[in-house]
């Protein structure tokens, strides 16, 4: 009987990494992921805590390239299709901040909630 090989560490750590919940710690900063799909983010709000630090992680499924506004949040990010990338944010306090797609006024707003 043969035993399997161990796997290298680079790999079992991507393993693990792949497994991680989408909304997690990294670090001090919160990251929560919100993805444009289908003319729609999901989720459509993100519930943070007040006066900490976070990320969100926006994540394109479009055909076409989109814009992540917020004009509370002072943020304009384009997202190519299939592309993810990373908002900085800092620490906010209790309210509702409300972001969209820029290229594509139709897509309902989502809201970041502080609490």
């Amino acid at each position: 009987m043969r035993l399997a090989r161990p796997l290298p560490f680079s790999a079992a750590l991507l393993a693990t990494t792949l497994m991680l919940p989408m909304n997690t710690k990294a670090g001090s900063d919160a990251v929560f992921t919100v993805k444009a799909e289908g003319g729609r983010f999901t989720p459509q709000q993100l519930q943070v805590s007040a006066n900490q630090p976070f990320k969100v992680r926006v994540v394109s499924a479009e055909k076409t390239p989109i814009e992540f506004e917020s004009f509370e949040l002072r943020r304009e990010r384009v997202v190519r299709p299939g592309e993810t990338i990373i908002v900085n944010m800092p620490p906010l306090g209790p309210g509702t901040y409300k972001f969209f797609d820029d290229f594509h006024r139709d897509t309902p707003q989502g809201a970041i909630v502080v609490r």
